[in-house]
């Protein structure tokens, strides 16, 4: 019988795959260094010392570990048990705490208001739903506390390319014969799952229908990468009083 995946799994079983090399990626010459680092000076600038920091999709947990060693108390969470066996081996005594989370998860396992920050490091192009994880992270901000995201930028040229590949339709018949290529193998899958890629205001509906506002973005070089960082803000009523 043919086994039958939920998009969830497909998404696991991706990066369950992914997980034996996913290190390298953020090694100093690592095609995602420059990710881990806009992230980690976003985190620095936004929470204080002490300050807590949910990282929703942490893989092998490269910058839930920086955040923890710049003195921020650090969260790392994944739906890739293989991702996340990496990640508790990888320094045991880092002092992040690493959780589970289920493919097709809508709930965190989290109570309201206890993070300064949630970050969210291209995970949001992979779920059904944006505005419901958008939502659950918003729940579990504190006043004032921020999401920070990376999507893909449809504005950079290899979006353009991935969309003729097949994101705008259907994949190309690449296959042929027996022959197999697996890394272009896991990169269709990849283009296949990957299907939350919006525009900027897109994105900024859909963190407003979660209650969250936007943060000002500076043009930069960074947002000129194929990922865009977006920031947006829990609303920080309690603390002004109302």
């Amino acid at each position: 019988m043919t086994e039958q995946y939920t998009d969830a799994d497909q998404v696991r079983r991706l990066f369950d795959v992914k997980a034996a090399t996913w290190a390298t990626k953020y090694a100093p010459d690592g095609r995602l260094t420059g990710r881990m680092t806009t992230l980690a000076a976003a985190v620095r600038y936004h929470v204080a010392l002490g300050g807590s920091v949910l990282d929703l999709g942490c893989g092998t947990g490269e910058l839930a570990r920086a955040i923890a060693a710049v003195g921020r108390r650090a969260t790392g969470c994944d739906i890739s048990g293989e991702m996340l066996s990496r990640a508790v081996a990888a320094d045991p005594a880092c002092g992040v705490e690493w959780v589970q989370l289920y493919p097709g998860w809508r709930q965190l396992p989290f109570a309201p208001a206890i993070f300064d920050a949630v970050v969210a490091a291209s995970v949001l192009e992979y779920v059904d739903e944006p505005s419901t994880i958008l939502r659950e992270c918003a729940r579990v901000l504190r006043p004032g506390g921020v999401v920070l995201c990376t999507v893909p930028n449809l504005t950079h040229p290899v979006r353009w390319l991935e969309w003729l590949a097949g994101v705008g339709g259907e994949l190309p018949p690449v296959r042929t014969g027996r022959v197999r290529w697996p890394r272009l193998d896991s990169y269709l899958t990849y283009l296949t799952i990957s299907r939350q890629r919006h525009l900027a205001r897109w994105w900024h509906a859909a963190a407003a229908s979660a209650g969250l506002l936007a943060f000002p973005q500076p043009t930069s070089a960074a947002q000129r990468s194929p990922l865009r960082l977006l920031t947006f803000q829990q609303p920080d009523e309690m603390r002004n009083g109302t």
